[in-house]
């Protein structure tokens, strides 16, 4: 215990999921609030709503091709029931989606009922994924740390995220690192600071800095030693 308290194995899930679920309940919360009479604000809300289908696609693309496949061949069948979950959550998005062209193309008290109708489907979608999310962050992540070395691991995500396209990445940057610890934060950072280049690095940090308020900002200078006046 004392070993793996020093020496943390690799975590796949915990980081991107305390991401998705900052976005999800987000989203959640503004189609709950969504004024259908305010076209803008309806536009910007269903956006948001697109964004997040989008986001989490990509996500279970990645578990699928990355992280299954690796428990795969060390326990058969281990990952059976969360591929037929991934394959029920696709099916969510598709009425998601729907329920998002519902809104666009209804008016008057119709628009209101299409409104509420998305709000249930994407709550009724959120409650499945937080259970789902445990489910990889406990049972399958231990199985994992079972089976799988740490450079197998570490591989693993080294292919996720080399694979992620820049504008996707900040998109996800977006909602990973205010949903996480100052140490996780912290740790994250530090590894973007060794491995790319320092005007990279300082675009980093420029888009990250409003996302954690001054005391965030302030814990991470003094983690990274970043200059005062960064």
């Amino acid at each position: 215990m004392m070993e793996e308290a020093l020496h943390p194995r690799e975590d796949l899930y915990t980081g991107i999921h305390k991401a998705l679920r900052a976005l999800l309940c987000d989203t959640l919360v503004r189609a709950g609030a969504m004024d259908v009479e305010d076209g803008e604000e309806t536009a910007v809300v269903l956006a948001a709503v697109r964004n997040l289908i989008d986001l989490t696609r990509h996500h279970l693309h990645h578990e699928n091709q990355h992280v299954h496949p690796l428990l795969e061949a060390r326990v058969a069948g281990a990952t059976a029931s969360l591929m037929r979950e991934h394959i029920e959550h696709e099916e969510a998005f598709e009425r998601l989606e729907a329920a998002v062209r519902a809104v666009e193309q209804a008016a008057g008290a119709a628009r209101a009922a299409a409104a509420l109708a998305l709000y249930r489907e994407l709550a009724l979608y959120a409650a499945e994924d937080f259970r789902h999310m445990h489910e990889e962050e406990t049972r399958t992540n231990a199985l994992l740390w079972e089976r799988c070395t740490d450079a197998e691991l570490k591989a693993a995500h080294h292919a996720i995220v080399s694979g992620i396209a820049p504008d996707l990445m900040a998109r996800y940057v977006r909602w990973l690192v205010p949903s996480m610890t100052p140490a996780e934060r912290a740790a994250l950072l530090a590894g973007a600071q060794a491995s790319v280049p320092p005007q990279v690095f300082a675009g980093m940090l420029q888009m990250v800095r409003p996302l954690i308020g001054e005391a965030g900002w302030a814990k991470l200078g003094r983690a990274l030693a970043l200059p005062r006046a960064a």
